[in-house]
C-alpha cells in the first residue's frame, strides 16, 4: 500500500510541474523584444525633444559608449555632456534610427540599428544627413524599471543614397 501511495504522490508532483509551453514564452519574448524596443525608440524621442535629461532616464547607471575613432564614454555625466554639446552644435539635429534586429536573452537585450542624423538642408529644405553609423546597443533588463540602455557600440558607415 505504501508503495502505492508513494508513486501516486510521484505521479501528482510530476503533473504539477509543467514546463512552460513553447507559446509562453513566444510572447513573453515578443513582449521583452517589444519593450526593449520602446525604450530605445523613447531615448530617441527624447532627444529629438531636447530633453536630455529625459533621455538619460533611459540609460544605465554605468553606460559605457564606444564609436570607432572616438573617444570611450563611460557614466551619464559624460553621456550627458556629450549630448548636450551635440544638441549646442547642431540645435536643429535629429536623429532617426531604425532597428533592424533584436535578441533577448536573459537579462540583455540586443539592438542591431542603423542611425543617422540629420539636418536641415538649406537647398532642398528637407532633413538629410550628416552623419550615419551602424550600431549594437546592448540594454539590461532593470529589477524595477523595465530595460535600460547599458553599451554602445557604433561604426560610422558613409552612404548619403540611404538614410
Amino acid at each position: 500500500m505504501r508503495k502505492i501511495a508513494f508513486a501516486f504522490f510521484l505521479i501528482l508532483i510530476a503533473a504539477c510541474t509543467k514546463e512552460v509551453p513553447e507559446t509562453e514564452k513566444k510572447i513573453s519574448r515578443m513582449h521583452e523584444e517589444k519593450s526593449a524596443r520602446e525604450t530605445l525608440e523613447n531615448f530617441i524621442t527624447a532627444y529629438n525633444s531636447n530633453e536630455i535629461e529625459k533621455a538619460l532616464s533611459f540609460c544605465d547607471l554605468n553606460y559605457k559608449g564606444m564609436i570607432n575613432d572616438s573617444d570611450d564614454l563611460g557614466g551619464l555625466d559624460a553621456l550627458r555632456e556629450d549630448l548636450m554639446h551635440y544638441r549646442k552644435q547642431y540645435p536643429e539635429g535629429k536623429w532617426e534610427i531604425k532597428i533592424e534586429e533584436i535578441i533577448v536573452s536573459g537579462e540583455l537585450a540586443y539592438l542591431l540599428t542603423k542611425s543617422s542624423f540629420l539636418m536641415l538642408d538649406p537647398i532642398e529644405k528637407k532633413m538629410n544627413p550628416i552623419y550615419s553609423e551602424r550600431a549594437i546597443r546592448i540594454l539590461k533588463k532593470q529589477k524595477s524599471d523595465g530595460w535600460k540602455i547599458y553599451r554602445f557600440i557604433a561604426t560610422p558607415i558613409f552612404s548619403y543614397d540611404e538614410k
